[in-house]
């Protein structure tokens, strides 16, 4: 069977309003993620099966170049050969509609509209972890096995989104610490020390000048 090679679509435009949509609703990195999840299986699968001699060839070369910003620390490099890495596997499925819509979505996460993908990389076990993951991905698309390369790809979303968890997890104890410093270094101030003067100062303030 000869799969034809479908148009390249369009270089996608960036959604403005969609991406203030995602950055309002934190939560959303995990819709993103959970969609993510269900279309990086196919398309492991379909890179497997379907992915031409010219597609394997970018497929190494997208993955030779990730090992090297690995191996070197470069960490925005990393992010950017990452996605490229992605974005080929998507463009090795043949399908027009897939690869329209995940390019549109990469594009995105390259902004860190969904999170800051700095983040996963920011765990301390996470880098060498999603290191293993791409080669698995690699190496199971370059044996043309459809069902190890689904596995894959599931293994390595899945990891993202527990990672990315973990991150946000952190975060927030972090600046919950941070409140409470501020509270007992400067405790006249209460829970208004974040926003300036506590309301009840601002009206004895208010009616001095009055």
């Amino acid at each position: 069977m000869t799969v034809q090679t479908p148009p390249s679509p369009p270089a996608p435009p960036y959604p403005d309003k969609l991406a203030g949509l995602f950055q309002s609703h934190p939560d959303s990195a995990f819709d993103y993620l959970e969609f993510r999840l269900a279309i990086a299986r196919m398309a492991a699968r379909l890179a497997a099966e379907r992915a031409t001699e010219e597609d394997r060839s970018q497929i190494t070369q997208a993955f030779q170049s990730l090992c090297q910003v690995h191996d070197e620390d470069q960490g925005d490099a990393e992010l950017q050969a990452d996605a490229d890495f992605h974005q080929i596997i998507y463009k090795a499925c043949h399908n027009a509609v897939m690869g329209f819509v995940m390019s549109t979505l990469i594009t995105m996460q390259r902004r860190s509209v969904f999170y800051d993908r700095l983040k996963l990389y920011e765990q301390p076990s996470a880098r060498p972890a999603l290191m293993e993951q791409h080669r698995a991905l690699y190496q199971a698309i370059m044996d043309r096995d459809g069902d190890r390369a689904a596995e894959a790809a599931e293994t390595h979303i899945r990891f993202a989104g527990h990672a990315l968890r973990e991150a946000m997890e952190a975060d927030r104890r972090l600046q919950a610490s941070i409140r409470r410093r501020n509270r007992a270094l400067h405790p006249e101030s209460g829970p208004f020390l974040e926003i300036g003067t506590p309301p009840a100062k601002r009206r004895r303030n208010k009616n001095k000048e009055d």
